[in-house]
């Protein structure tokens, strides 16, 4: 929530009793929040350096919450007084995994305004990602000719440097959710659905699903293979990211003429996900293939390979849902298919049905 005293100053500005005047202050370089730790700790500046670094990055400079946080760091023994060294000392391994505080994150937040507009971009694309995404999907995106890509991997630094986002150990990812889900919801719904299409379609270009787009469709994407080697990301993967940003963009938001060949991409997903038994994400996949087709579609479409798409989604579903025992999942999706499918079609249906009973 809004912190106390922000809340005061509001309430003083409205009741037009008093004169507020504002004077911004900018936050402590990494130099001062360093030199601060060295006088409290009486250590040399070359020992607190990487500490004051974290500190620094996890505050973002704001000298109150750098005190608070330097202070519970005391209180919890992160920072303890080591009787062999004599002298004041932290656990590597606990100051790594500090977490930013809710009101860091909202003061991050505030800084927005300061960002280059090129930068802005780049993060609002790593929002698309998620909370936390490969460092290789951005290079891969980086790497590609579509404009609104290029430039990524050189904010990353920058945002990093802020406090935005954190990299280590081949991940990139918001120092705080709040962050990711401010930055996300603070942009045009369209222009959030236009971006995960662009994403998803680029990802899965890199993929043999890329052979399912037809007609203009694939004439008119302009997007080109990776100049960068993709081997070090899975097919499997890569699917996997670009059928979720096809899904956040929505069937509304494609052509009608491509709807199916997303909702094989879904299907390709969930059969890989119910063959490792992640049957509630392979559920999840399976529902948003049947969303891109239509919950009446039954008119049987082949592709390439001879699966019919809409009969292979629903049964894919009924499997799924029985093996983590959604009953009325279950009914809904063998009902559709005894139903509507050709009656040689619907016995492995009609064998999910009655084992949930």
């Amino acid at each position: 929530g809004e912190h106390p005293l922000s809340m005061k100053l509001s309430n003083l500005r409205q009741s037009g009793n008093a004169n507020v005047t504002e004077i911004p202050l900018d936050g402590f370089s990494k130099r001062d929040i360093t030199d601060m730790i060295a006088t409290e700790l009486k250590l040399p500046r070359r020992i607190v350096s990487e500490l004051g670094d974290v500190v620094h990055k996890k505050t973002s400079g704001h000298i109150l919450y750098a005190v608070k946080l330097l202070n519970s760091m005391v209180r919890d023994s992160t920072i303890y007084f080591d009787l062999k060294l004599c002298r004041f000392d932290w656990r590597w391994d606990k100051v790594c995994t500090l977490k930013t505080a809710d009101g860091v994150a909202d003061f991050i937040v505030s800084t927005f305004s300061k960002l280059e507009p090129e930068v802005l971009h780049s993060l609002r694309i790593l929002s698309c990602l998620g909370f936390q995404c490969d460092f290789d999907v951005i290079e891969l995106l980086d790497s590609s000719s579509v404009e609104s890509f290029q430039g990524i991997s050189s904010a990353l630094q920058h945002l990093a440097d802020v406090g935005i986002i954190e990299i280590a150990g081949g991940l990139v990812e918001f120092t705080h959710d709040l962050i990711q889900q401010h930055v996300y919801e603070g942009f045009e719904l369209e222009q959030r659905k236009k971006l995960h299409l662009q994403i998803g379609l680029f990802l899965g270009w890199q993929t043999s699903a890329v052979n399912l787009l037809e007609g203009d469709f694939k004439k008119k994407m302009y997007l080109s293979h990776s100049t960068n080697d993709i081997s070090v990301i899975s097919e499997r993967s890569l699917l996997c990211i670009a059928t979720d940003q096809i899904n956040h963009a929505g069937p509304e938001f494609v052509e009608a003429s491509q709807r199916n060949v997303f909702a094989a991409w879904n299907l390709s997903v969930g059969k890989e996900l119910s063959a490792s038994f992640n049957f509630g994400c392979a559920l999840h996949y399976y529902d948003q293939g049947i969303s891109f087709i239509g919950k009446d579609f039954w008119i049987i479409e082949f592709l390439v390979d001879g699966t019919q798409l809409c009969l292979d989604l629903y049964q894919g579903a009924a499997e799924a849902a029985s093996s983590i025992r959604h009953d009325s999942k279950v009914a809904y999706y063998t009902n559709s298919i005894i139903r509507n499918a050709p009656f040689e079609s619907t016995l492995p249906a009609w064998v999910i049905l009655m084992s949930s009973l």
